[in-house]
């Protein structure tokens, strides 16, 4: 009864152990990374699938470990995506799958690839906020975890393993079966072992199992005839709201004189020789203010569609300078105020660029509406320098490409489009005008951390004015000319 009981407790150990190396071998069969995914901008999709695979049982290796690996290897950023990448690092990391994505606008495309580069499968999940469901969530690491299993429990044709069994690939110190065995084994009428069941064919035969790597490269199909797998398109699409908060750096000039034709002409003559009634205005530094901006694309809500690019872009700013005049009266320095603001409908049509590897997301934009720019000095000097003050409309064209998160180049070009002066200026100079100007705009911008962005920009703005007929001062006309340059620099988030 002893033995017994002996025997039984034993037939329990065994199986308990077996049961625990069958557990930790499941695990490490299902040992996956989850790579970034693109457009997930704060990596909240990413975290939520990795604790879902995680509470199904899947051996889940954090992303920094496969990026470190990666720029060991010298691959940077989407380069460690590629089909050639995933196959060496998962050799690395022991791993079974990768699984790597995109956001997109509602929802989110998951792929999963195996440890050769192999698609395996793609599914779509909804997003609601930004985020998976709960429900969705644990859906999709159970759709990826039985892709995994699907993958491994392949049968593979009979065909294809008669020849993983060459005699070249035994041990040198156990000889083949002789023919004679064989040749029994056949008239006794025993079955051939089935390909499941080579290893205890060949024990029972005397002969040594061979390794299991052997079997592994015979279940895997070679590299060549393998079909190559893109990587997932980095995201192209506006954030539904961007807001921006900073300052803007300036310098100004200005100029107006009769009988001349460019304030070059105006500034290269002595003070003497310049004509009555002229004026040149400076800036004897960059004078600073605050900026506020503002993008609202509504439509981008609904996803990707051909209407996401459509919104409204907006932007403030005062500043206050100290400015210096000459000529046409008492010179001196004087206080003012520089305000400006837009506002404009665009349309921005997003596109990859495959410049590299890995496709750079890039917009081109047209956008069209109005804006304004009023410059006043302080009261003791407006006898002398009008105010000048423009509201007009203007169309332009935006141009951006991301390099990296931390570096995307923009510029931009606004055509003005009859940016008359202010009635106090043609009352004085003439009633008649002809006004042209423009706008220039390049900077960089990128993403910081979570939703915050940064933006540095260079602005240029150029007006001209022809006056005709007789003015309060001149009497036979003149021209002046307005130029602003500097930086724009903010800080802000994309939602």
């Amino acid at each position: 009864m002893g033995q017994v009981t002996l025997r039984g407790q034993r037939l329990k150990a065994v199986m308990l152990l077996c049961v625990l190396l069958t557990s930790f071998w499941a695990r490490a069969e299902q040992r996956v990374a989850v790579l970034d995914f693109t457009g997930d901008r704060r990596d909240a999709v990413r975290k939520q699938l990795e604790r879902s695979l995680q509470a199904k049982g899947s051996d889940v290796i954090k992303g920094k470990l496969y990026a470190t690996h990666a720029r060991r290897l010298g691959l940077r950023g989407r380069e460690a995506h590629t089909d050639a990448a995933i196959a060496t690092l998962s050799r690395e990391l022991k791993l079974a799958a990768i699984v790597r994505g995109a956001v997109s606008g509602r929802a989110l495309t998951v792929e999963v690839v195996s440890a050769s580069g192999r698609l395996l499968g793609t599914d779509s999940y909804p997003l609601k906020q930004g985020r998976l469901s709960k429900k969705d969530a644990f859906r999709a690491a159970s759709t990826i975890l039985t892709t995994l299993r699907g993958a491994a429990t392949e049968v593979v044709p009979h065909e294809s393993v008669e020849p993983a069994e060459p005699v070249a690939s035994m041990p040198q110190d156990v000889a083949p079966l002789p023919p004679a065995k064989a040749d029994a084994r056949a008239s006794s009428g025993v079955a051939p072992p089935k390909p499941t069941t080579t290893a205890d064919a060949r024990v029972s035969s005397g002969v040594a199992p061979s390794k299991p790597t052997a079997t592994v490269e015979v279940a895997a199909a070679p590299a060549e005839d393998m079909a190559p797998v893109k990587t997932p398109a980095p995201v192209m699409g506006p954030r539904w709201v961007s807001v921006r908060l900073g300052g803007a750096t300036t310098f100004r000039s200005y100029c107006a004189a009769p009988g001349i034709t460019s304030c070059g002409q105006l500034e290269s003559q002595p003070q003497t020789e310049r004509p009555e009634r002229s004026l040149l205005f400076g800036t004897p530094s960059p004078y600073s203010g605050f900026s506020a901006g503002l993008d609202v694309f509504p439509l981008a809500l609904l996803g990707d569609t051909a209407l996401e690019g459509l919104g409204v872009t907006a932007e403030l700013s005062r500043r206050w300078p100290q400015v210096r005049i000459q000529g046409g009266g008492p010179g001196g320095t004087a206080s003012a105020v520089d305000m400006y603001w837009s506002l404009f409908g665009t349309y921005r049509l997003y596109f990859p660029l495959s410049f590299t590897a890995t496709p750079l997301p890039a917009f081109v934009g047209l956008r069209a509406g109005g804006l304004s720019h009023s410059f006043k000095v302080a009261e003791e000097y407006q006898a002398l320098f009008p105010k000048t003050g423009r509201t007009h409309a203007s169309v332009g064209l935006d141009v951006s490409v991301t390099l990296a998160r931390l570096a995307r180049v923009e510029a931009g070009f606004l055509y003005f489009i009859r940016p008359q002066p202010g009635r106090e200026q043609q009352d004085r100079y003439g009633p008649e005008v002809s006004s042209s100007g423009f706008g220039l705009e390049a900077g960089v911008g990128g993403e910081l951390v979570g939703p915050l962005e940064y933006s540095v920009r260079y602005r240029f703005q150029k007006y001209a004015d022809t006056f005709s007929g007789a003015g309060t001062e001149w009497t036979g006309g003149g021209i002046s000319q307005e130029r602003y340059s500097g930086l724009n620099w903010t800080l802000g988030a994309s939602f």
